[in-house]
């Protein structure tokens, strides 16, 4: 009989000890969405660690039981700008107030094909009147920067076959950046309409698009998904998109590299992180198992990664070119804008 009370109090104390067990690796989150005014936004989504909460008509929300460490929370509305930020959980409660902006009304970028081969546009504000003078930039196989003409017009008729990111650049004005996919002999017309902006044009926006021109031009295919592969998912999150989540070579559980438009670097971050971009809210996502194998190392050279490299001599055991670090998954994600 002793031995069976033993036995009964051992796994009583098992039964009450299991709850705390867990609860030490987890947190609570609260916390409120307003407006840029102050009002409260109900029905808005918050999304965290495979979690989701809507707000109240109040605006609060509450999400338990998530699990501690580093996480991208993801806080959106219809109407406005998404909010997506690195949210390192810690356990107990913590407290964060959000405030979403209003997405900007604008006229859609025009798409028509041209009579002749290359890309060809014009840029114009939302009163329909040309812009001269607005740099434009063209990231892929025969791009490169040109500016606009008195008509507001511009032109890379060198262009070809490939995917390509157009942007535009022009004090006092937004930025607007469109993905285009051409085919052999195709050509295309573009019409910017450039809202008004006070914010000034980011270096490291204009440096990403350079950097992302140089691997366009290599045409990995197979390294990235365009606009047109990511439409057929439509509001499915990025963590269920065919071939991406397999092509990282990491467990359920492993933890990759996101960078958001080129320039935006999330370290550390779970696979499931992934879950908060649609489909369609992207236009062309870059991923890989190793970001060393960037042949243009623009990647390595933004996540600052050195990557072992072999010499001849390296390959029959003579000796190899330095003691670095191999490289890290990656997800490159270009939002829509």
């Amino acid at each position: 009989m002793k031995r069976v009370k033993w036995h009964c109090g051992l796994a009583a104390i098992l039964i009450w000890c299991a709850p705390v067990l867990v609860a030490q690796d987890l947190g609570t989150i609260t916390g409120t969405v307003r407006d840029t005014a102050g009002a409260a936004l109900p029905e808005a989504e918050v999304l965290l660690a495979g979690k989701r909460a809507l707000t109240t008509p109040q605006g609060t929300f509450r999400l338990d039981g998530v699990p501690v460490g580093a996480h991208l929370i993801t806080v959106r509305r219809p109407g406005y700008i998404a909010l997506r930020s690195r949210m390192v959980v810690r356990r107990g409660s913590w407290h964060y107030d959000y405030v979403l902006h209003p997405a900007a009304a604008v006229l859609p970028t025009l798409t028509v094909e041209a009579r002749r081969t290359g890309i060809y546009g014009t840029v114009g504000d939302t009163g329909l009147r040309p812009l001269p003078g607005v740099r434009v930039q063209l990231a892929g196989k025969g791009g490169g920067e040109t500016i606009t003409d008195s008509s507001g017009r511009f032109a890379f008729p060198a262009s070809g076959e490939g995917l390509y990111a157009v942007r535009t650049d022009h004090p006092g004005h937004a930025p607007e950046q469109l993905f285009v996919e051409l085919k052999r002999g195709e050509g295309v017309e573009l019409a910017f309409r450039l809202r008004p902006s006070r914010a000034v044009a980011s270096r490291a926006d204009q440096v990403a698009i350079q950097d992302l021109g140089r691997r366009l031009v290599m045409n990995l295919r197979n390294d990235r998904l365009s606009t047109g592969q990511l439409e057929r998912y439509g509001s499915l999150g990025l963590c269920d998109v065919k071939g991406i989540v397999g092509r990282l070579g990491v467990p359920p559980n492993g933890v990759i590299t996101i960078i958001v438009n080129g320039s935006n670097v999330m370290e550390g971050m779970p696979v499931y992180a992934l879950c908060a971009w649609q489909a369609g809210e992207v236009e062309l996502v870059e991923f890989g198992d190793n970001v060393c194998r960037d042949v243009t190392r623009t990647l390595v050279d933004l996540l600052h990664v050195w990557c072992t490299r072999f010499n001849e001599r390296a390959r029959s055991g003579a000796g190899r070119l330095g003691t670095q670090k191999p490289g890290v998954p990656f997800v490159v994600i270009w939002e829509r804008r």
